[in-house]
Formats: structure tokens, sequence, C-alpha cells
């Protein structure tokens, strides 16, 4: 089982990451799915492709990836400090890009929320809590 590690994860102030998001020439698909993730603020891959009517392929995930790294361009120092955070923070000392906005959600236990640990059909994330605008 994959459990939650102790440490502290960069946090950026939700005006400078706006600004990078309105500089970071994302596609219309990459700022709708943004715009909804930062809105209901948990989310599974299918949930997203489903609620706006998107194509499986790419997945949802890698738009989120692509979304994150232009929008890295604009915010470098900040997203270099994220990549080592989500290297770090994984099993398998992989970075995902997309940590830059939300990462894989855990229960009270601390354990990840993933169907290779047993507690969920889907692979769960959630959005960083500064970065959600859902109220």
């Amino acid at each position: 089982m994959v459990y939650i590690k102790n440490m502290q994860r960069p946090v950026l102030e939700v005006v400078e990451f706006d600004r990078a998001i309105e500089s970071a020439d994302l596609s219309n698909n990459e700022l709708a799915i943004i715009e909804h993730i930062r809105f209901v603020g948990t989310f599974t891959q299918p949930s997203v492709r489903k609620a706006l009517r998107l194509e499986p392929k790419p997945p949802v995930l890698s738009l989120i990836s692509m979304a994150c790294k232009k929008i890295g361009t604009r915010i470098p120092m900040h997203f270099r400090s994220v990549r080592e955070w989500s290297e770090s923070i994984s099993d398998d000392g992989i970075r995902w890009d997309g940590n830059l906005i939300c990462s894989p959600a855990f229960n009270i236990e601390g354990i990840k929320l993933c169907p290779e640990n047993g507690n969920c059909q889907l692979h769960l994330f959630a959005v960083h809590p500064e970065l959600f605008n859902g109220l």
C-alpha cells in the first residue's frame, strides 16, 4: 500500500498561479479541464472526460500534465520545486507534472485512494486547497 509521506508541498499564491494560467497559452481543452477540476475539487480521469465531453485520447491526466508544463514555464522556480516534491513523494521516484495543480487523494489513514490499494475503483485526485475555487 502507498502511504502519504511527510514532506511539505511547495505552495504558490493563487494570484500568481492565476497570472501564470493567463499567460500560459493553454488550449481550450486544457483551460476547461483546469477550470473544472478547480471547481469540483476531487476528480477521476473518467469523471472529467464525461463532464467535459472529451475524447478518450489523449487521456485527461496527460492533458493536465501538458497544461502544467505550460503553466510551469511562467513560474519556473516554483515548478522546479513542485517537480522535486513530486519525485520525493513518489514510491517509484517519478515526478508527475500534474502535481502543480493536484495530487492523488489519500484516506484518513494516509493510504492513497487507488485500485491497487483496494479502497476505490479509480484513481482519485484532489486539487490543492489554495487553488480550489468551487465555493
